[in-house]
């Protein structure tokens, strides 16, 4: 035996390690000897090798490792090391490396564990982001999975934002397989950018690309360093990920003021359209204002690039001339009348005197004597004035009367046998 090696030092559980023997034969004649692949002491395989006189030959043999762990590998006879082999439950491999990009394939084995894996990804010390680790939940199935670092998120295949309401510094994306879920990151970013930038370390975020639109995840501070700040994430349920500080753009694209009479007052109603050409969504605080002062407010959630209608009211209690806005954008101006804010004694609103559009109100005398009398008469019955109907029977009383008087002197002279 003159030689042993193994073809590399680090496999993915239930992969196979390639072990060569080298065997040579020294003297004259031909002949054949057994070697033996042995791994942490345990014999696992026996080959039998002829070897003609003067010459030597090699044998390999792959030997599959399933469990995670360090094996140490021999081949005997008498006995040569191959070295050590480190089986993980998962394994990185680099497959794309430029200035702008960096691709990796992380493969996980089928291991009986529910720990999740945490694999180091660390990548090269002078790239203004880089991921650090990189961690996922499997179920005990073999997966594999192609995550892709962007320094440059331009270079990234998805639409990133961008303007005066979004610094990103990098972006990632990641191919999944079935049985397994992106769990956590970990991160880093030169302080130089964030400077450049004008953004505080802490207010770094890292925004899960959600149908369409981004939202923030849990993002903290683990280590501070001088040139740099290493960050940790959460990045369950989500394919890509985008690194920095991204707000809302929220603008009011139309207003309206209407008021009406209520029983405490004059009600006035304003109403907006609120706006949000960001890329994420975003919490708006709406408040209605009267000559300044903050009288009714709320919050709204808007979408990213969508917008939310906002209605905020308040009862005017008050005669006067009032300036109505919508946080700062003036919507217009009302006018309360003193009959406007009136009201009955009893929480009702009272009427004006003479409504607008309506015929002014007959009034009638109270009824004569006190007591169960019939009280005033009501302006119209029917919708016809009470003083015609009234004119009506008084000259139809006296037409009958007229009558009867005709005909009891017409009467005197009748001999028919009849009488009135």
């Amino acid at each position: 035996m003159s030689g042993a090696s193994k073809g590399t030092n680090t496999i993915l559980a239930g992969d196979s390690v390639n072990v060569t023997a080298t065997v040579q034969n020294t003297g004259s004649s031909g002949g054949a000897m057994n070697i033996e692949y042995v791994v942490n002491g345990t014999t696992r395989v026996t080959e039998r090798v002829v070897v003609d006189a003067g010459s030597s030959v090699e044998r390999t043999q792959a030997l599959k490792l399933d469990s995670p762990g360090t094996y140490r590998i021999k081949v005997q006879s008498p006995g040569k090391s191959a070295g050590r082999v480190k089986v993980k439950p998962a394994i990185v491999e680099p497959t794309r490396m430029d200035p702008a990009t960096r691709q990796l394939k992380i493969r996980g084995g089928m291991v009986p564990t529910n720990e999740p894996y945490v694999m180091n990804v660390s990548g090269p010390a002078n790239r203004s982001f880089t991921l650090q680790s990189w961690t996922v939940n499997a179920s005990q199935e073999a997966f594999t999975q192609d995550v892709t670092e962007y320094t440059d998120p331009s270079s990234a295949n998805i639409p990133v934002p961008s303007g005066d309401d979004a610094s990103v510094f990098g972006v990632v994306t990641v191919g999944s397989s079935a049985g397994v879920q992106p769990s956590s990151m970990q991160f880093v970013l030169n302080r130089s950018n964030l400077q450049s930038a004008g953004i505080d370390a802490s207010a770094v975020r890292v925004y899960h690309r959600v149908n369409g639109s981004w939202r923030a995840a849990e993002t903290s501070v683990v280590e501070a360093r001088t040139e740099q700040v290493v960050y940790e994430a959460d990045t369950a349920g989500a394919s890509a990920y985008a690194i920095g500080k991204i707000e809302p753009a929220f603008s009011i694209t139309r207003t309206a003021v209407v008021s009406e009479q209520v029983s405490e007052g004059q009600q006035v109603v304003v109403e907006a359209t609120v706006s949000n050409s960001g890329g994420i969504e975003g919490t708006y605080d709406a408040r209605m204002q009267v000559d300044g002062d903050v009288v009714n407010r709320t919050s709204v959630t808007v979408p990213a690039d969508g917008e939310r209608t906002v209605t905020l009211s308040t009862v005017v209690t008050t005669p006067g001339q009032f300036q109505i806005k919508f946080n700062d954008v003036n919507a217009g101006d009302i006018r309360v009348t003193e009959s406007e804010v009136q009201t009955d004694g009893n929480g009702g609103a009272e009427p004006e005197a003479e409504p607008t559009g309506t015929d002014p109100a007959v009034q009638t005398e109270p009824a004569v004597g006190s007591g169960g009398g019939l009280g005033p008469l009501p302006a119209t019955v029917m919708g016809i004035s009470t003083m015609l109907i009234i004119g009506g029977l008084l000259g139809a009383l006296l037409l009958f009367g007229v009558v009867i008087a005709i005909l009891r002197r017409s009467g005197s002279r009748n001999d028919s046998g009849f009488e009135l």
